[in-house]
């Protein structure tokens, strides 16, 4: 089988030039596209669990961690203690984290029109159900 007809490769090809031109779009934010995926699930007046976030964007609990870490330095990221368990923190975003929110999902939605500009809207359809049917394929693995 030839390189550019395996799957994996072509996948991951895009995925490292979509991945670098994010990063240039959310530079003169001070954030990268791992941290906008925990920006983009908090909410300023509903608390989330580290564990409900890593589930969220899909990645493991520590990443998660360090990445809340950063964005807590940062002032966008609230750490409250939980009510019900004392070994656990609610976290919310920030006033600052809330105000960098509208700003992103702008600049978010300007990239992904830029990078999407040559779909119709039934063939970026067909993209997303294909990578989510590819994505269950591998989920457990």
């Amino acid at each position: 089988m030839e390189l550019f007809e395996l799957t994996g490769f072509l996948i991951h090809r895009t995925d490292m030039k979509l991945t670098n031109y994010f990063i240039k779009q959310l530079k003169q934010y001070e954030v990268t596209p791992e941290q906008f995926g925990i920006i983009s699930v908090l909410d300023g007046d509903r608390a989330m669990a580290q564990k409900d976030i890593a589930e969220a964007i899909d990645r493991d609990q520590t990443t998660v961690v360090r990445m809340i870490a950063s964005l807590e330095k940062k002032g966008m990221v609230k750490r409250l203690p939980n009510s019900h368990d004392k070994r656990s923190h609610d976290l919310y975003l920030s006033d600052k984290g809330m105000r960098l929110k509208m700003n992103l999902v702008s600049a978010v939605k300007e990239a992904h029109d830029h990078i999407t500009r040559n779909f119709c809207r039934d063939e970026l359809a067909r993209l997303h159900a294909a990578l989510h049917k590819l994505y269950q394929s591998v989920k457990e693995d």
